[in-house]
């Protein structure tokens, strides 16, 4: 007598999946949810296209940006400093690039340090006051860098007391003071130290000289702020003891002469 094999039909398979291998239950989901599956498989690899398409238009943009950043460098870098009309159309070249950077490539990492530089350009064109809006928005948009933040709040101070706004630019120098990751402290307080001088306030430029000292021993400015130190601090006056003595001697002597 022979015996014919049956097959598990795909309806008793799903009734009973413990009736069937791993490998027969992947192929028994696959089969009953064949449509969901390929849906996912579609979404997938187009949702894989657009981040490639994102990558590369994100990576063009990065280029394009890149390089009008370069002609602007360039135009910044090579003005004359002999030629006060050449040299102002060199910076202000430098300001319509970097301002293209920012329309047209606004997520870009150039267009993130393209108001720094416009400040710059600005400030060297003594328009204080489009140095100190462009200053501020790159501060109000930034995420950036402790490093870069801390020299845009220093040429802010200095845009403030160029534009004779004191308490501004106060303002702007303690801020790189009070942020924990700047490289430029010391540079700020030999500033602060420095305006302090120029206004006879010898009592805080010595205290800022001193703490210039005191937490950047090593630094460029210390040398000058040793020398500056030894001439705004008043001479240390004669102990008491020894005018006591002077006295005493000045009293024998004049005791011996009209003896």
């Amino acid at each position: 007598m022979t015996y014919k094999i049956r097959h598990l039909s795909k309806q008793v398979g799903a009734e009973n999946p413990q009736l069937l291998s791993r490998s027969e239950r992947v192929w028994l989901f696959a089969e009953l949810h064949r449509r969901a599956i390929w849906t996912g498989i579609v979404v997938a690899v187009m949702v894989g296209i657009l981040l490639v398409a994102l990558f590369w238009v994100q990576h063009q943009q990065e280029q394009e940006a890149l390089a009008l950043e370069h002609q602007a460098a360039q135009a910044y870098l090579d003005r004359s400093l002999d030629d006060g009309d050449a040299a102002k159309e060199k910076l202000q070249e430098a300001v319509t690039l970097y301002r293209r950077i920012i329309e047209e490539f606004p997520r870009t990492a150039s267009a993130q340090s393209a108001w720094y530089f416009i400040g710059n350009a600005l400030a060297e064109q003594h328009d204080q006051a489009g140095a100190i809006d462009a200053y501020q928005r790159f501060i109000d948009q930034a995420g950036n860098s402790p490093a870069l933040l801390g020299l845009v709040y220093q040429r802010l101070g200095s845009s403030y007391l160029a534009n004779g706004e004191r308490d501004k630019g106060i303002n702007a120098y303690t801020q790189v003071l009070q942020m924990p990751h700047t490289l430029n402290k010391d540079q700020v307080l030999f500033e602060l130290a420095k305006l302090e001088e120029h206004e006879t306030r010898n009592t805080e430029a010595l205290a800022r000289y001193k703490q210039l000292l005191d937490e950047h021993p090593n630094s460029p400015y210390a040398s000058e702020a040793t020398l500056r130190i030894k001439i705004l601090e008043p001479p240390a006056s004669e102990p008491e003891t020894s005018k006591e003595g002077t006295e005493q001697a000045e009293g024998e002597e004049g005791k011996e002469t009209e003896e």
